[in-house]
């Protein structure tokens, strides 16, 4: 018996370090559910790759720059 509670602290502890939902973006509809595209090769310019299509594609988002003022900011 004590092997028992032995075998279920182990399975315990292997469940403890499966990743879960902690997968990356390996797919084209996971790709768009992240807000991105996929492109063949590298991403354009002011896209960041975020993960991959598969078949040599690359799944790209735009990055988030701001400078600050915009024309539509600014009011008279």
């Amino acid at each position: 018996m004590k092997i028992l509670y032995l075998l279920f602290a182990v399975f315990f502890l292997l469940l403890q370090s499966s990743p879960g939902f902690t997968q990356g973006i390996n797919t084209p509809r996971a790709c768009r559910r992240a807000g991105g595209f996929c492109r063949r090769g590298r991403c354009p310019p002011n896209f960041r790759r975020i993960g991959s299509c598969g078949f040599g594609q690359s799944c790209c988002r735009r990055r988030w720059v701001s400078s600050g003022c915009h024309k539509g900011d600014i009011t008279v």
